[in-house]
């Protein structure tokens, strides 16, 4: 588990972070809130979900023609089976999304789930990497995103798994998911090859063995993933590995050359340091644990300048008292 090394209390210093963060300005009472979410529900037939985050972002001020209008902008025509033809500005820039979803957890999943989808869309992240998916939720995802991403599955057959989300600007050229040797719960790497703007981006998410007894195992599943890294690695090719490493800080001390891991990149800021927070997210109780299971490790081969890194999933689902997931979502835009 990591540890903040600091005289003052680090609990303290976050939850003051997070309630400076979430709370700017005087929230609505429950009262206000739930007949907000009514009549926004009634009128938009939405779930209470998606009227919750986007109740949220308008401090639960019922504006349901900017629903309306937001979602003709992002979703465009639903029988549509092209996708838009957008693509980034000139200036080269990537943003990448990781967020176990706790899809194992069937407690508030539907409302969790959407949650989850509207997130993603508002967010438009251009690449996205989900684990603990399963096979249940596919067809919500590809209800709720298919107009915005390409859906990549890693391994449909085993009870859960990874996927990733390509915006449609980025050409896929391969996809394959492969097991690691050593594995007593279904891991595997997925692996994504794509292009954009005529520059190779190799992707791999993943989802590590879980638990602090399981290390051992852990540790040959990082060694390869790396090595997969360095195959990849050929001084041009743009390379991205993510997902919920379950890493404890001892157990990736190097990293291959070249090599940087996003959140220290952007500053190392104790702010964002944390992806498995039961101090602040008490979807699962233990016992404050605080780890930075989730990571982005890249090479950007010369051509980012910058890396920015932030953390999203953070606001309560209202109806459910929960939030999306016991993850926070990582959020990195390279640039």
């Amino acid at each position: 588990m990591d540890t903040v090394n600091s005289s003052e209390s680090p609990q303290k210093i976050e939850s003051k972070d997070y309630a400076e963060n979430c709370s700017s300005e005087i929230e609505p009472s429950n009262e206000e809130c739930e007949e907000a979410l009514k009549k926004f529900v009634q009128i938009t037939k939405t779930d209470e979900a998606c009227a919750h985050f986007f109740l949220q972002d308008f401090n639960w001020q019922l504006q349901a023609n900017r629903f309306f209008s937001y979602t003709l902008e992002t979703k465009g025509e639903t029988n549509s089976t092209e996708f838009p033809t957008s693509e980034p500005n000139d200036d080269f820039s990537l943003t990448v999304m990781s967020w176990n979803i706790d899809g194992l957890d069937e407690n508030n999943l539907t409302i969790r789930f959407t949650a989850v989808c509207y997130i993603i869309s508002k967010i438009s992240a251009d690449v996205v990497f989900l684990q603990e998916m399963t096979s249940d939720l596919v067809p919500q995802v590809r209800k709720n995103l298919s107009g915005e991403y390409s859906i990549l599955v890693a391994t449909p057959n085993l009870p859960y798994f990874t996927v990733v989300l390509l915006k449609p600007f980025i050409e896929l050229i391969s996809h394959k998911a492969i097991p690691y040797r050593r594995s007593g719960m279904g891991r595997s790497m997925q692996l994504v090859e794509t292009s954009l703007r005529g520059r190779k981006v190799m992707l791999l998410n993943t989802h590590l063995e879980s638990m602090k007894e399981h290390s051992d195992i852990r540790l040959t599943q990082i060694q390869e993933c790396f090595k997969q890294l360095v195959e990849w690695d050929d001084g041009k090719t743009v390379i991205v590995f993510g997902g919920d490493l379950n890493a404890r800080d001892g157990e990736i001390c190097e990293l291959p050359p070249g090599f940087e891991d996003a959140w220290i990149a952007a500053g190392s800021r104790p702010k964002f340091r944390f992806t498995w927070d039961t101090l602040l997210n008490d979807n699962k109780v233990a016992g404050k644990a605080r780890c930075r299971f989730d990571r982005i490790i890249y090479k950007s081969a010369g051509i980012f300048s910058g890396v920015d890194f932030s953390l999203e999933g953070q606001n309560r689902i209202r109806t459910s008292l929960c939030f999306p997931s016991d993850h926070w979502a990582i959020l990195v835009h390279f640039h």
